[in-house]
């Protein structure tokens, strides 16, 4: 008893004590993801928001190469350049559509947003090219209305999942990806980020709770199960990690370093799995504290064996669920593998399908290892806390 109202006494200094360090350790992630990597633009090139004003002109074209010819669809239009040191200037651009893109193509009209690169021609005028559409305003009501949905929903959960969404964010893309196009480890990088996400994420939302500790650990111990078969399976499988075209390019981004393509299908498989090994761990742990703190009198082995049953319905859908995510992040892949004649045999060893095959099974047996984990953890951890009841007495 004297052990618990210590706790109780000192719980919340604790928590103010990891909030402040919470807030110094994200302060400096805000600030490093703002600070570009490398320069991006080549000289005399920028890329700015521009406004629409005339199509002046839109033209089939063809260019002749060995064994025939490519057609284009080329636009020239008027723009206002909308920010930049040319802001308020009008440019010519144009907008080019080949015969792959064409079929599903948005010409450009007045009024529409685009980002373009402009440079000065010999002339002294300003010319470039439309990059891409200005998306930010839909994918801004997008974003807020699903803030707006869990909040609702949610209620005070609610604001604390956006806390923790937020978190993860700035962990994800305010640290590991600075970081690791840098050059640094990927492999320790993205456990130093899951173990980050995990924590803030189950202690905000949990609070400093038993069921939270059992679920941190339940899930850390599920992705360190993970890493693992990722260690073993790729170095087995001889992966290079270099399985895709973005990952070609990264090759030339720096004289100084390259980087480590086989920490980052670790890294992959660690911070894809993450999410999903969260999700079980805390269903379990919260599923034993309700119980525990139903029935008392339960011993951890019948705790831990609830724990089981109850994972066994949980983890056939979060399989699924995570396979699918897999699939659906793959599916043009996978179209383009169905549309050529391929043996099967040929198709599962080439490098791309492997690392995929690698990320979608490590995650998915990184994710049931927390169940059966998070279940013991969480059973001792509550046999400990409920003192035994005497006979005779009432709980």
């Amino acid at each position: 008893v004297s052990g618990h109202t210590d706790w109780q006494e000192r719980r919340p200094f604790v928590k103010k004590s990891i909030s402040f360090f919470c807030v110094l350790f994200l302060i400096p992630l805000f600030v490093l993801s703002c600070v570009p990597a490398f320069a991006a633009e080549p000289d005399g090139q920028i890329t700015v928001r521009a406004r629409v004003e005339e199509v002046v002109s839109d033209e089939m074209a063809s260019t002749s190469y060995s064994g025939g010819e490519i057609t284009t669809r080329v636009l020239t239009l008027r723009v206002r350049v909308l920010e930049g040191a040319f802001e308020g200037q009008t440019a010519l651009i144009r907008q080019v559509f080949d015969e792959i893109s064409l079929p599903s193509a948005y010409p450009a009209k007045a009024g529409d947003l685009l980002f373009v690169t402009l440079e000065l021609d010999e002339q002294n005028l300003l010319v470039g090219n439309a990059a891409d559409y200005v998306r930010d305003l839909p994918l801004a009501l997008l974003g807020g209305g699903f803030l707006l949905f869990l909040i609702l929903f949610g209620r005070q959960k609610g604001v604390k999942t956006v806390l923790s969404l937020a978190v993860t964010c700035l962990v994800v893309f305010g640290l590991f990806f600075p970081l690791a196009v840098r050059g640094i480890n990927p492999v320790w990088l993205s456990l130093l980020c899951a173990a980050l996400m995990t924590g803030f994420t189950l202690f905000l939302v949990c609070g400093f709770t038993r069921k939270a500790c059992s679920a941190i650990l339940g899930c850390l111990g599920g992705l360190s199960v993970a890493g693992i078969l990722a260690a073993v399976f790729s170095y087995a499988m001889r992966l290079s990690g270099i399985v895709d075209e973005e990952a070609a390019f990264l090759r030339f981004i720096s004289d100084e370093f390259v980087l480590d393509f086989k920490g980052l299908l670790f890294a992959a498989i660690i911070i894809g799995a993450s999410g999903a090994a969260m999700d079980v761990a805390v269903s379990i742990a919260s599923s034993l504290d309700e119980l525990a703190q139903k029935a008392p009198d339960l011993s951890a082995r019948q705790l831990f064996s609830s724990g089981v049953v109850i994972g066994r319905d949980i983890m056939g859908t979060m399989s699924n669920t995570l396979i699918l995510a897999y699939v659906g992040g793959a599916i043009h892949l996978i179209l383009l593998l169905y549309a050529y004649p391929v043996p099967f045999s040929h198709l599962i060893n080439r490098e791309t399908v492997a690392a995929e095959i690698l990320i979608a099974l490590c995650g998915s047996m990184g994710m049931l290892s927390a169940i059966p984990l998070t279940a013991l953890i969480s059973s001792l951890l509550h046999h400990r806390a409920v003192p035994p009841i005497s006979p005779g007495k009432s709980p």
